[in-house]
């Protein structure tokens, strides 16, 4: 979850993958990218979870529920899938976090703007020279890493804060939405749609 601390509002949500089965019990994202990885079904999955994120997004907004984004992550390969403007176009409150050598590299330029053109946010853990909406960064935090982002008119969003002290700290360095396992363990979208009602 992501939460903008000073007012204990949700900011968004991080689609976590599960697989219920009945012999094994939940199966979690590292039991499932093994196989991923290994027949190289990146762009295929990616684009698996980008349905299902968008259409859940979609479920929320019909349910009134005040969620302002929903945000999946994708493999580098993913963005360069022909399907992928397909998925996305129309969709509601999605942001494709990108990872670092995608959002960094001038090729993508183009595609990152179509993505975005078409409705969906991207989000990258870094600044780079391309337009995005969301820099997601890790404590501990630079001094100045959230002024420049902002600067940039930037999204900021503190990931992976995991304990009391690492929330003070990106609340220090100004960055009031934070992300990670210091608010509890993951949840289900119905407790998602929960939290968003308090």
């Amino acid at each position: 979850m992501q939460v903008r601390v000073p007012t204990g509002t949700l900011a968004g949500v991080e689609a976590l993958v599960r697989w219920p089965r009945r012999a094994l019990g939940m199966v979690g994202p590292r039991e499932i990218a093994q196989p991923v990885i290994e027949g190289d079904l990146h762009a295929g999955f990616d684009e698996c979870v980008i349905r299902a994120a968008s259409r859940q997004a979609a479920q929320w907004v019909a349910q009134g529920v005040d969620l302002p984004l929903v945000a999946v992550n994708v493999r580098e390969e993913t963005p360069r899938s022909a399907d992928l403007m397909r998925r996305v176009d129309g969709a509601q409150r999605l942001e494709l976090e990108l990872p670092r050598g995608a959002a960094a590299d001038p090729a993508h330029a183009a595609m990152i703007g179509s993505l975005r053109t078409r409705g969906a946010r991207i989000a990258a853990e870094v600044v780079p020279a391309i337009d995005i909406d969301t820099v997601k960064l890790r404590p501990p935090i630079g001094p100045g890493a959230v002024q420049a982002a902002r600067a940039r008119g930037l999204r900021v969003v503190a990931e992976g804060v995991e304990s009391a002290e690492q929330q003070a700290e990106a609340l220090t360095r100004g960055c009031e939405i934070v992300q990670g396992f210091v608010f509890g363990p993951e949840v289900s979208a119905a407790e998602v749609s929960a939290l968003a009602k308090r």
